[in-house]
């Protein structure tokens, strides 16, 4: 056998090893198919989901949508059908990206099931006044400083900052759209979320003081405010 007979023998047996290797190769490597065979539904958020959205909005919107993940992605209560979250509304903020589960869509709490009060709060309602209530510039997952105004009978009359970073459950009143469960008024009607000890405090206010509000930066922190009366008030 030549020299060149020889190797053209080696190098037919090489391509014959190398085309049955690569037909192997083929055979085993998955195809699109059965990589998406083990996967399964989840929902995610796209766009930050405010508290106190509603989750058929935000599904409607976008907001939410379904992604193809592997089982193991999964936590234990993700959401993985919309009627897990028929009726319920956003407990917490939902940062894009999130992997929504229905802890964030907690059931509802009230009869019209769109207000989610925070453990250990109550909902409290309080008719203000327009200009009182910050003109209507709050709305729901807002927060509010609330201030009492005493009139002074017997004593001075003083303003104090008595609440601070409340949170508004929602508004209502003349201008902004009324809503099953919120009456209308010819004043804004706020509902803030406040431990049973600050409703108290806030209603005798209402009642025989009187309440002004303000709106707080989100990234605002508690302040010290030294009250004002008449000489404080007028002080250069």
């Amino acid at each position: 056998m030549t020299q060149r007979t020889r190797s053209a023998l080696l190098a037919g047996a090489a391509l014959l090893v190398a085309g049955g290797g690569g037909a192997a190769f083929l055979q085993t490597r998955p195809s699109p198919a059965a990589k998406s065979a083990g996967t399964v539904t989840a929902y995610y958020a796209v766009a930050p989901v405010q508290v106190g959205t509603a989750a058929s909005a935000a599904l409607a919107e976008g907001s939410i949508r379904a992604k193809s993940v592997l089982p193991a992605e999964l936590a234990a209560d993700s959401v993985r059908n919309p009627s897990q979250l028929s009726g319920r509304v956003a407990g917490v903020l939902i940062p894009a990206g999130a992997m929504v589960t229905t802890a964030m869509f907690p059931a509802p709490q009230t009869r019209i099931g769109t207000v989610v009060i925070p453990a250990g709060k109550r909902a409290l309602a309080l008719e203000i006044g327009a200009m009182a209530g910050v003109a209507g510039f709050v709305g729901a997952s807002d927060r509010i400083d609330i201030y009492g105004v005493v009139k002074g009978e017997g004593a001075p009359s003083s303003v104090r900052l008595v609440l601070q970073g409340v949170d508004v459950l929602n508004v209502n009143g003349t201008g902004l759209p009324t809503a099953q469960g919120q009456p209308g008024s010819p004043n804004l009607i706020y509902l803030l979320a406040v431990t049973p000890a600050e409703a108290e405090r806030l209603i005798y206010l209402n009642v025989f003081e009187k309440l002004y509000f303000d709106l707080v930066p989100k990234s605002e922190g508690p302040v010290k405010t030294p009250g004002a009366g008449p000489a404080s008030a007028l002080a250069v």
